[in-house]
């Protein structure tokens, strides 16, 4: 599976509502040992599967002192 493809079901996952434990390739039958891969691609497969997960979580929330849309109030963060 191409990056592109794993970043997309991080993404898909994270409006799911999983978490970032929830990652496929976490899982022992995912793991190098298992699958015979080499750690290097099992780690690619990993954070490109997280990329797309923050992505995702990081769109739903403006970067702090971005003024709300008009009309609409912002609570204190505290």
């Amino acid at each position: 599976m191409h990056r592109d493809e794993i970043q997309k079901l991080g993404a898909q996952a994270a409006r799911d509502g999983l978490t970032l434990w929830d990652c496929p390739y976490y899982r022992a039958a995912a793991m190098p040992g298992h699958t015979g891969e080499s750690i290097t691609e099992w780690r690619d497969k990993v954070e490109a599967w997280e990329a797309g997960f923050l992505a995702e979580t990081r769109s739903w929330n403006p970067p702090r002192g971005t003024p709300p849309p008009a009309g609409q109030a912002r609570r204190p963060v505290h």
